[in-house]
């Protein structure tokens, strides 16, 4: 379980837009929806290769309450907006099964 005090920080969940672009893809577009409490965890930085140069990746994981996120109707498509910070959620996961904590890892969008 996650105590209360934990809870500090508001996250917005940012849904994913359902129109497609003219190739047949989806729209590059969120659109602001619920938000609830969440704990925000650094888990620190990585570098990757991006096109001629190198690119920091910055992780975080944000952990709530298992019911908030189901009611929410939280995705791995969906983004998240905390502390003016866009992350991209990577996943969602029911620790232990026990339907009480919600850990989501996510990457930073610049």
């Amino acid at each position: 379980m996650i105590g209360a005090g934990r809870l500090r920080f508001v996250a917005t969940r940012m849904t994913a837009a359902t129109a497609q672009d003219a190739l047949g893809g989806r729209d590059d577009v969120y659109t602001a929806g619920s938000s609830f409490r969440c704990d925000l965890r650094d888990q620190g930085a990585s570098e990757t290769a991006y096109a001629d140069g190198v690119a920091v990746i910055r992780n975080f994981e944000v952990r709530a309450r298992w019911n908030t996120v189901e009611n929410v109707g939280l995705t791995e498509i969906d983004r998240l907006s905390v502390r003016g910070k866009t992350l991209r959620i990577e996943a969602i996961t029911n620790l232990d099964e026990a339907d009480r904590l919600a850990v989501i890892q996510c990457v930073e969008v610049d």
